[in-house]
């Protein structure tokens, strides 16, 4: 007994021209592709993105970002440069970048390697400068194993208490924080 089927004609062509290239599937991108960015940028003008402390334990500044990663395993890369300026000639400015899940409270985000929640991600010290002014270049990674809501912000403090003052952000500076997750 032989059975015949029958099935509608495809017209490859057409079928190719429905296909949307523009628009690639997070799932279906390869590791290593950036799946979004966010910033928060800061323009120049007045003093609104200044932040100063002489405390030695760590104190917020203004720069900060929200990111929902669409991976738990993705890999989230902290960039900022804000400009930084400190009064003390021996005082070392410490920048470090901590985050919130969820609206919880804030932690540190360690350095792969080092001692980060000891340094920081970033120091400065200008020995026998009075008063200096410098760009800090801030890099971080962090892998949070969330898909909660993560907020990333900069902390900063003077390593001795109440002697010297530093700051993070600059009026009638051009400043940014970006984060990028990067998927794995």
């Amino acid at each position: 007994m032989t059975v015949y089927a029958s099935k509608p004609e495809i017209n490859v062509r057409e079928k190719l021209k429905e296909l949307d290239y523009s628009h690639v599937p997070y799932e279906k991108m390869p590791a290593g592709s950036v799946i979004q960015v966010n910033y928060f940028y800061q323009p120049a003008s007045g003093a609104a993105n200044e932040a100063e402390t002489s405390s030695s334990s760590y104190q917020p500044t203004t720069f900060n970002v929200d990111i929902s990663p669409k991976f738990s395993n993705s890999l989230i890369v902290i960039q900022a440069a804000p400009n930084i300026k400190s009064n003390g000639a021996s005082a070392y400015h410490t920048i470090g970048v901590f985050k919130s899940v969820n609206g919880g409270s804030y932690s540190q985000v360690l350095a792969v390697a080092g001692n980060a929640a000891v340094h920081g991600v970033t120091n400065w010290r200008f020995n026998g400068e009075t008063l200096w002014y410098a760009n800090a270049a801030v890099f971080q990674i962090d892998q949070p194993g969330t898909t909660e809501r993560i907020n990333y912000k900069l902390f900063h403090r003077v390593s001795t208490n109440g002697a010297y003052v530093v700051r993070t952000g600059e009026n009638g500076a051009d400043e940014y924080m970006m984060v990028m997750e990067i998927k794995q």
